[in-house]
């Protein structure tokens, strides 16, 4: 049952609530998401992610999108992307659609491995995974998934019940940056807390080191030290080279003769 249940005011909020579609169920989950927002009093504006071109003007965003394939819908992720640096100073949730059972009331679905590593570069406040529907046998190349079920397993109860708690976050930041203008009227300043940023330094391998024997060739790539090389070689069981034809004959020539210096 939706609650409509308020939650301060939040008339002032702006909520963009983008979708990547393809068969129309996941369109409908974003406008139930709307729905719920309206009866807090939230404005919320409801667009397929890819004709948005900025998000400028809007308080918090909510990202919706199918699971095709064991994939989050394209056109929600390259959203995402696009407006990476934006979405990252906004409260931004997600939200998927795709199971055709009664699974995704229990609220525990995990995100997909692509949406969780989108949800990390975004930092959003939060996750949820919503029933699909499907009216109609699939044709093409999605008549090969395993599907089997047909019918609607949205659940609008499910919706609302998520939106209540966005509309209780959306509440406490309105409050909180009204106790700062407040604040700041009364000549007390109160600071905000910042979201800690996280940097992750790219990984740098270490040069390959060259091989021993190379080292020696390089410095001095005739002589005593190249048959010092080969000698090492063989000791060491390296791959004898083309030019390593004397076999056991190299020991004897090198310990017949005159004692070497180390070229190194």
């Amino acid at each position: 049952m939706t609650t409509g249940r308020s939650s301060g005011n939040l008339g002032a909020v702006q909520v963009l609530v983008v979708y990547g579609s393809t068969r129309g169920a996941t369109a409908g989950l974003a406008h139930m998401v709307a729905d719920a927002c309206a009866t807090h009093g939230v404005a919320t504006s409801v667009r397929r992610a890819v004709d948005v071109r900025s998000i400028s003007g809007v308080d918090a965003v909510v990202v919706g999108g199918a699971i095709y394939g064991n994939r989050w819908h394209p056109e929600a992720t390259a959203f995402v992307r696009r407006h990476h640096t934006a979405l990252r100073e906004l409260p931004v949730w997600f939200f998927s659609s795709g199971p055709l059972d009664d699974s995704a009331r229990s609220g525990a679905l995990a995100a997909l491995p692509q949406v969780s590593s989108l949800a990390r570069e975004i930092d959003i406040r939060g996750h949820m995974t919503f029933g699909g529907m499907l009216d109609r046998r699939p044709t093409g190349l999605l008549a090969m998934s395993p599907w089997r079920t047909l019918g609607d397993f949205r659940d609008r109860d499910h919706v609302a019940e998520w939106v209540d708690r966005i509309a209780a976050e959306l509440a406490a930041g309105a409050s909180s940056e009204s106790e700062g203008a407040g604040s700041r009227h009364t000549g007390k300043s109160k600071p905000r807390p910042k979201k800690p940023k996280v940097v992750i330094k790219p990984f740098a391998p270490e040069p390959p080191r060259p091989a021993y024997d190379e080292i020696v060739i390089a410095s001095e790539p005739s002589g005593e030290a190249r048959r010092m090389s080969r000698l090492r070689r063989y000791l060491t069981l390296d791959p004898a080279r083309d030019d390593d034809d004397e076999g056991l004959d190299l020991f004897t020539e090198l310990t017949d003769s005159e004692p070497l210096d180390d070229p190194v």
